[in-house]
This record gives C-alpha cells, sequence and structure tokens, in this order.
C-alpha cells in the first residue's frame, strides 16, 4: 500500500506514542524535497541567466566576478538558513526522536502547522537575498550598477527562487500531513492553533498559479526581449534564433514538468481531501455514523474536514440519547415530543385505548422466585409491546402486571383514522391470545404455569399531555375513555371471557372493515357516570 496515501473516511485513534526516530522520515524527505527544488532552481537559473544577460563588456565583466562570488555567498547563506531551520524544528525533532507522548505541547503543535511556509520561506531567503547581495557588491566592486544587470541579478534569482520556494512548500506540506500531522494532532482539530504561519485554500492557489502560469510567461518574454537585444547588439540573428530555440524547448519542457509535479501535489492536498470529506458525507446520509475523516491541515478544508467529525461526533450522541430516550419512552411519543408538537397545557385528543392485564398474577406470584417472576413478567411485556407496535399502537405504560396501550392518539381525529385505530385495538386483543400460547409453550417447557390475559378497550376522547411534577414528568392520556377502558378490563377479569369492547369501539372497528365476532354483554355502569356503558364480550 502506498503509504502516501490514506484510506478515505479512515478512522485515528487519539495516540501520540510512536516508535522513536533519531532523524524522522519526515525530515529527511523534506531535506530532500528542498535539495532537489534549489538544485533544479540553480540550474534554471544559470540557464535563464546566459540566454537573457546583456551581452556588453560590463555586464560580461560582471557576470565573471558574479561566478566567483556565488561560492562564497553560497557557503554563508546556506548554514545560516540551515541553522535557522534546526533551531526553529527543534521542539518537532525532539518530540519525534522522544515517540511522542500522552500530551502534545504546544509549541510542538505550532511547529507542525507553521513548519510547511517556514521552511519554504527560509528556501526562498537566500534567493532574495541574492537580489541585494550582488548588485550591492558590483556597486562596490566598480562604482555603479546597471540595469543590464537587471536579469543576471534580479529577475532570474527571484523567478527560479520562487519556483523553488513553491515546489518545496508543495512537498513539505503534502509530507507534513502524512508523517507529521497524523501523531501530533490524532484527534484533528489543526484549525484551533493559534497564529498559524501557514496559507489557506486561496493563497496555495494563487501561489500555484503564478509558478505553473504567469511565471512561463514571464520566462518566455525575457527570452524573447533578450533575443532582440542581442540581434540589436550585433550578434548574428542565426545563432541568436538557435539559441533562443533552445532555450525555449528548456524551459517548456522544465514548465511542464513542474506544472504536472506541482498539479499532482495540489491534487492530493487539496482535491483529495475534499473528495474524502464529500465521500465520508453521502456515507453520513446513508446513515453510517462510524465515519472519521482524517484532518490534515489548519486550512479552510481542514476546517471542514474537523467540522464533518463533529457533526458526526453530535449525531452519534444525539442516536444515544434517541435509543436511551426510545427504552424509557416509547418510540412513537419520542418523536412525537421531539417534533415539537407538544403543548404544555395538553390537548384533547380522540383515541381507542386498550388496557390488557394478566389473570391470576398475585397468586403466581408468590408461588415463584422474584427472580423468575420478573423474568416472566419481562418476557410477557416484550412480546406484547412487539405485537402491538406491529398492529400500529404504542405501550403508553406499564402497570404492575399490565398494560395501557393507545391506538390512534397521533393520527387525525376525523372518522375513517378515528375507524381504523379502533380496528387496529380489536385486532390486536384479538391476537394476544395466539402470542401468549407461543408464549406458554416455551413455559411449559421449563416447567412453569401458563399465562392468561384479560383485555378491555374503549374509544373516545382522552386529554394528552405531559403529567407529573415540574422537574420529573411523562407523557400519558387520561380521561373518562381511560377510565372506561379500564373498567372493562377489570370485569373481563372477573368474567369467562379474555376481551370486553365497548359498542363504540366495535361500530368503529366494523366501519373500518373489520369483522367482529361479539356476545352482547349486559350494559355496565360505572362510577361517575349516568348512562351506562354498553358492552360487547369477544368470541
Amino acid at each position: 500500500m502506498n503509504p502516501l496515501r490514506r484510506a478515505p473516511c479512515a478512522k485515528i485513534e487519539p495516540s501520540t506514542r510512536f516508535v522513536p526516530e533519531a532523524l524522522p522520515r519526515w525530515f529527511l524527505l523534506c531535506f530532500l524535497a528542498a535539495l532537489t527544488s534549489n538544485l533544479l532552481a540553480t540550474a534554471s537559473t544559470y540557464a535563464t541567466i546566459e540566454a537573457m544577460r546583456e551581452m556588453t563588456p560590463f555586464a560580461t565583466t560582471v557576470r565573471r566576478h558574479d561566478l566567483e562570488d556565488i561560492l562564497h555567498f553560497n557557503l554563508v547563506a546556506y548554514p545560516i538558513t540551515t541553522a535557522l531551520v534546526f533551531a526553529y524544528l527543534a521542539p518537532l525533532l525532539r518530540f519525534f526522536r522522544a515517540g511522542g507522548g500522552d500530551v502534545v505541547p504546544p509549541v510542538v503543535r505550532r511547529r507542525a502547522v507553521n513548519g510547511p511556509l517556514f521552511l519554504a520561506a527560509m528556501g526562498f531567503a537566500p534567493w532574495a537575498v541574492s537580489c541585494l547581495f550582488f548588485p550591492l557588491v558590483t556597486i562596490w566592486r566598480f562604482g555603479y550598477w546597471s540595469t543590464e544587470l537587471m536579469s543576471q541579478h534580479i529577475l532570474s534569482p527571484l523567478v527560479n527562487g520562487f519556483l523553488a520556494a513553491t515546489s518545496s512548500y508543495l512537498l513539505y506540506d503534502w509530507i507534513t500531513r502524512i508523517y507529521v500531522v497524523p501523531r501530533v494532532f490524532p484527534e484533528g482539530r489543526l484549525s484551533e492553533v493559534t497564529a498559524p504561519f501557514t496559507l489557506n485554500v486561496r493563497g496555495r492557489l494563487i501561489v500555484f498559479l503564478i509558478a505553473v502560469a504567469f511565471l512561463p510567461l514571464f520566462t518566455m518574454f525575457g527570452l524573447v526581449r533578450a533575443a532582440a537585444t542581442h540581434i540589436e547588439a550585433g550578434l548574428h540573428a542565426t545563432a541568436v534564433i538557435q539559441k533562443l530555440n533552445h532555450a525555449s524547448e528548456v524551459t517548456f519542457f522544465l514548465f511542464v514538468l513542474l506544472g504536472m509535479v506541482l498539479a499532482s501535489v495540489l491534487w492530493r492536498t487539496l482535491t483529495q481531501p475534499i473528495a474524502e470529506t464529500a465521500t465520508a458525507l453521502r456515507e453520513i446520509q446513508a446513515g453510517n455514523l462510524e465515519v472519521n475523516v482524517a484532518v490534515e491541515s489548519s486550512d479552510e478544508v481542514g476546517l471542514l474536514q474537523d467540522g464533518v467529525n463533529a457533526m458526526v461526533a453530535t449525531l452519534r450522541e444525539r442516536e444515544r440519547i434517541l435509543q436511551t430516550f426510545g427504552r424509557v419512552v416509547e418510540p412513537a411519543v419520542r418523536d412525537h415530543l421531539l417534533s415539537g408538537n407538544l403543548q404544555a397545557s395538553g390537548e384533547v385528543r380522540l383515541a381507542t385505548i386498550m388496557f390488557c392485564d394478566l389473570r391470576g398474577f398475585t397468586s403466581l406470584a408468590e408461588r415463584s422466585h422474584p427472580g423468575e417472576m420478573l423474568a416472566g413478567l419481562n418476557e410477557f411485556f416484550t412480546l406484547m409491546t412487539v405485537w402491538v407496535r406491529e398492529c400500529g399502537g404504542f405501550v403508553n405504560k406499564f402497570l404492575g402486571d399490565a398494560i395501557m396501550v393507545v391506538f390512534g392518539l397521533f393520527e387525525s381525529d376525523d372518522l375513517e383514522s378515528q375507524a381504523a385505530a379502533a380496528a387496529a385495538a380489536v385486532r390486536c386483543g384479538r391476537g394476544m391470545p395466539e402470542r401468549l400460547a407461543e408464549l406458554n409453550r416455551r413455559r411449559a417447557e421449563r416447567g412453569l404455569p401458563p399465562l392468561s390475559v384479560s383485555i378491555g378497550i374503549h374509544s373516545g376522547e382522552v386529554v394528552a399531555g405531559a403529567i407529573g411534577a415540574l422537574d420529573r414528568h411523562e407523557y400519558s392520556v387520561i380521561g373518562d375513555t381511560v377510565n372506561v377502558a379500564a373498567r372493562l378490563q377489570e370485569l373481563c377479569k372477573e368474567g369467562d371471557g379474555f376481551m370486553l369492547v365497548s359498542r363504540q369501539t366495535s361500530e368503529l372497528a366494523v366501519r373500518a372493515g373489520l369483522a367482529t365476532e361479539t356476545e352482547p354483554h349486559q350494559p355496565v355502569a360505572l362510577r361517575g357516570r349516568r348512562e351506562p356503558v354498553e358492552v360487547l364480550a369477544l368470541r
């Protein structure tokens, strides 16, 4: 696998411990990049100076002295810049020699972020200083300086020095992203480093465009201008054109090669991270919350990557809260509460209420071990809750050995919707004995007594809202409809049948197309109600 390219959306563990290195690999690669860039720039400088310099006796004499002075200049300039580079990178080098640490010092984080641009600046410094040094030496030696020395003293060193610094910076930045950032910033958040000495996306694009667009045109213009000047000075046109043609070919291939290299590096440090971030966003959109984008820079792209990671962390926490909330509160109620539709004063709604209770639970509890009793009760509740959800209702609360189920609370109050809710409740009640039979078969295999239920269902108005104290409450429904359903379940428990429904619920279910086989039951007089409730027993 290519070490210079990591898999997209790779998850980085928060650890800064690694194998100590006497001289880190990234430093050697940066040194090699600097050496290669400056050697190529030096060769290009010699070539462009020879092609573009004036041919006057003064310019020729100065050029001869410049070739003697350049060695002394390099022996002073480059050791100084190298010492400054080592001094600046010293905290970072010590950090890697020690094999990292549990805590990354702030100075190490700053030097890691600022390093590429600082190294490029130190590489460009000798070129920039030479543009001042050689004119001053010429003035000191000859007493004056002429514009005919502009190409060999200023233009060529600036152009080629800038190219060396640009290519070096992009290479430094690439190397740092691969070998330094994952170890110094395992958690990302490079943008939090204060006062970074670095380039943002716009700055890098401007530098790239200058290097691959402006400077080649400037160089070609200089070559053509120098050729015209040489012809005006009396040189043979054929020789000048041949020399111009050769210099143009070399310049063309040099800048094409440089453009391809810089474009490839820019793609790996800008386009590829954006593509990886886009891939991560698509995975998040598809529901995958395990992605984590590798943050490699402190620019806008790095800020975007940090934002994606923060968003994923927030979504993971939200999902954890929702799952926890969903185990405490019924998911249908949870979604209703989170939708912001909850009214503080409560609201009057139409719904169908079902109460389902275990028969003979008190005597069963007396004969059972507490752990066994609790396990059996939870097994019963789990089975019934799954069935209730399949039928379109939700368990509003567990009441000892009973459950209170609500249908149609969050549906429209129109007649058709409430008829469908009533039919779903009756269908759910009729299916409970069948599910319970499966549970009783498993209980019989373990030598446990069978379970049976009594069910009461009624439809009508309820008051829905948050009920409880100021600091602790639950979402529930109350009202006459709830009381009637509870009383029907109690009456069912006292008789031989397994489910009693009010005539109102039965008529709504029939309206929804549910065929019900019921037997008439004597009207029931309930406390607090002037009129008795007409009740039907389901076979």
